[in-house]
C-alpha cells in the first residue's frame, strides 16, 4: 500500500449545456465543484473549470498543466450526460491514469448511462460525504470498493456496486466555500438575468418530503429531506458582496422553524438583499405570517408551482389542490408586494382552448412572472418510467429532456401545440401586456423587462430545435436506433434496486399517465 506524500490535485468541470439547451434562465456558479473543493480542503488541491464558458483546447492546456489525480462532474440536466462524458473522455485521453467521478442526479436515478471507459467511479445519492472518502482513499492507497455510495468500474463496462451508504433526514452542515477557486473570467457570467446583476448562490435544504412522481429532487436524495444549519446558511448570504440573492432549493419555508431560525440570523447580521427562493402555493396559504417576517430581510421574489389555472387543470394532474388556493396565494403576495415568478404545467393533452384558458388566468391575476413549462418526464422518474412503458415518449434524445420541449405525443398536432406555447409568452413579454402590469402589486420595473428581454426572444432562438425534434420524430424509427440509445431509454431497461431506497420512501399515489397527464403525491 502505497501512501501519497502530497496534496492531491482534483478538477471539477461544469460541463457546457446541450446544444438544445436555450439559456433564458439565470446561470448558477458552480456551487458543486465549490462544495467538493470544501470538503477535501485539507487533502487536495482544487481547479474549477467551466466549460459553459472556455472551450475544450482550453481543457486540455489546463490538464496539461495541472496534471490532476481525479477529476469531477455533474449533470443539471439529462442533456449534459453527453457533454459531460465527452469532457471525460478528453481527460482521459491526454491523462490517462487520472480517476473520474460522476454524481448527481442522473447519476444517482441513471447510473448506467454513465458506464464507459471515461468514468472511473459513479456516486449514487448526495454526493459529499462519498466525494471525501473517495479522496481519503486515494491518499491512502486503498481500494474504492471499501466506500458506501458507489458505482466502481472493474472491467469492459463491468461496474461493481458498493453498499448503500445509510442517508438520514436531519440537519447538515457545509465548510465554507472558498469562491476565489472559481478563475475571474467567469464570474461575469453568474448573474440573475432577469435582474441583471450578479448574484449569490446558495441552499437551505438538501432533498424533499413530498412524493411527486414527475420530480426527481426526493428521489435523488433518496427520500431524505435535510435542513442546513441556519446561521451557516446566513454567514454564506452575508459574506457575499452581491446585492441578489438566489436560494436554488425548493423548500426553504416548508420547516417554518428553520425558516424562522435562518431569519432571524440574517435580521441579527443586518442582512438586506434582494432574496428569491422556492414556495408552494399552500405554504404561502398557511404561513403568510413566515413570509411577511422574512419581507424584513429582503425577500422579494417567489417561484411558485401554481401548475394549473383551474380546477380541471389540476385534477388532470391529480393534484390535491383548488385553483382557489393560487388565487389566494396570489393576494398574498400582491399584499406583501412579492414577485410570483408562478410556473404553470403545460400538459401534452393540452387544445387550444387550455392554453387560452391559462393566458385568462394570468390576465385576471395579473401574473407579471408567469413560466410556461412543457411537462416533461425526468430520466429517473415513475413518471418517465411510466411514460415509457405506455408508449408515450416522442424523442429519444436526452439533449430535448430540459424542461422547454414536449417530449411526450401530444393530442393536437405537436406543430401547432409549440405555437401555442410560443404565443403565451409573446403576449406575456409584449409592451402591451407590460403595460398594463405596470399598476399592479407586485409589478417592478427592472426584472418585469429584463424577463421580456430574456424570454422574449426564446420564441425565435428554440424554433430551429423544435424544427430539429419535430424532423427527428416524423423520420426516426424507435426500432432502429433503440441499440444506440442510452441504456435507460431501451425497452429492456429497469433500474436495480430503485432509486437505492427503501420502499417506504417510494410511495406515491396512482398516476394517470396513459391519459397523457402527470401524477404528484397526494401530500402535493
Amino acid at each position: 500500500m502505497s501512501i501519497r506524500k502530497r496534496k492531491l490535485r482534483f478538477l471539477f468541470i461544469q460541463p457546457n449545456f446541450h446544444r438544445h439547451y436555450v439559456t433564458f434562465f439565470p446561470v448558477y456558479e458552480p456551487l458543486h465543484g465549490l462544495l467538493l473543493g470544501a470538503v477535501v480542503e485539507d487533502l487536495a488541491e482544487t481547479r474549477i473549470f467551466d466549460r459553459r464558458f472556455d472551450t475544450d483546447a482550453a481543457l486540455v492546456r489546463l490538464l496539461k498543466e495541472y496534471q490532476p489525480d481525479i477529476v469531477g462532474g455533474t449533470t443539471h440536466t439529462a442533456g449534459e450526460v453527453s457533454t459531460l462524458v465527452r469532457l471525460l473522455d478528453i481527460v482521459k485521453k491526454e491523462c490517462p491514469q487520472t480517476r473520474t467521478i460522476v454524481g448527481g442526479q442522473h447519476a444517482t436515478l441513471l447510473p448506467e448511462d454513465f458506464y464507459g471507459p471515461s468514468v472511473d467511479l459513479v456516486c449514487i445519492g448526495p454526493g459529499e460525504e462519498t466525494f471525501r472518502e473517495v479522496v481519503e482513499a486515494m491518499v491512502g492507497g486503498e481500494d474504492f470498493e471499501s466506500v458506501a455510495g458507489l458505482k466502481v468500474h472493474k472491467q469492459d463496462d463491468h461496474y461493481v456496486q458498493t453498499a448503500p451508504r445509510d442517508l438520514r433526514s436531519g440537519t447538515f452542515s457545509w465548510p465554507k466555500f472558498n469562491r476565489s477557486l472559481i478563475p475571474s473570467r467567469y464570474k461575469r457570467h453568474y448573474f440573475q438575468c432577469f435582474e441583471r446583476r450578479t448574484t449569490v448562490y446558495t441552499i437551505t435544504t438538501s432533498g424533499c418530503p413530498f412524493r411527486c412522481n414527475f420530480c426527481s429532487l426526493w428521489a435523488a436524495a433518496r427520500g431524505t429531506f435535510r435542513r442546513r444549519l441556519a446561521a451557516e446558511i446566513a454567514a454564506d448570504i452575508a459574506c457575499q458582496p452581491q446585492p441578489y440573492v438566489h436560494l436554488t432549493d425548493d423548500n426553504t419555508f416548508c420547516d417554518e422553524s428553520h425558516a424562522i431560525e435562518i431569519y432571524e440570523h440574517l435580521k441579527a447580521m443586518g442582512v438586506k438583499k434582494k432574496i428569491l427562493a422556492y414556495a408552494r402555493a399552500d405554504t404561502i396559504v398557511k404561513k403568510p405570517d413566515l413570509l411577511k417576517l422574512w419581507k424584513e430581510v429582503g425577500l422579494g421574489a417567489l417561484v411558485v408551482g401554481m401548475e394549473g389555472a383551474s380546477n380541471r387543470h389540476l385534477k388532470a394532474m391529480n393534484k390535491s389542490s383548488e385553483v382557489g388556493l393560487n388565487i389566494e396565494a396570489q393576494r398574498i403576495m400582491d399584499d406583501l408586494d412579492i414577485e410570483n415568478w408562478a410556473h404553470f404545467v403545460v400538459l401534452p393533452s393540452f387544445q387550444r382552448e387550455d392554453f387560452q384558458e391559462i393566458w385568462d388566468f394570468v390576465e385576471h391575476l395579473q401574473i407579471t412572472y408567469p413560466v410556461f413549462i412543457p411537462m416533461t418526464p425526468v430520466p429517473g422518474t415513475p413518471l418517465f418510467f411510466e411514460a415509457k412503458q405506455q408508449g408515450q415518449l416522442s424523442v429519444f434524445d436526452y439533449g430535448f429532456y430540459n424542461l422547454q420541449y414536449m417530449v411526450m405525443h401530444t393530442e393536437m398536432p405537436k406543430d401547432l401545440w409549440y405555437e401555442e406555447l410560443a404565443t403565451l409568452y409573446r403576449k406575456s413579454c409584449s409592451p402591451r401586456t407590460l403595460w398594463r402590469r405596470r399598476r399592479s402589486p407586485g409589478f417592478h420595473i427592472r426584472p418585469a423587462i429584463g424577463r421580456a428581454m430574456s424570454m422574449g426572444p426564446v420564441g425565435w432562438r428554440i424554433r430551429p430545435h423544435i424544427r430539429e425534434q419535430l424532423e427527428l420524430e416524423r423520420n426516426i424509427r424507435y426500432e432502429d436506433i433503440e441499440a444506440r440509445l442510452p441504456p435507460s431509454l431501451r425497452r429492456d431497461y429497469a433500474p436495480v434496486n430503485y432509486y437505492h431506497a427503501p420502499a417506504t420512501m417510494l410511495k406515491t399515489n396512482s398516476n394517470v399517465v396513459n391519459n397523457l397527464t402527470p401524477a404528484t403525491a397526494d401530500a402535493c
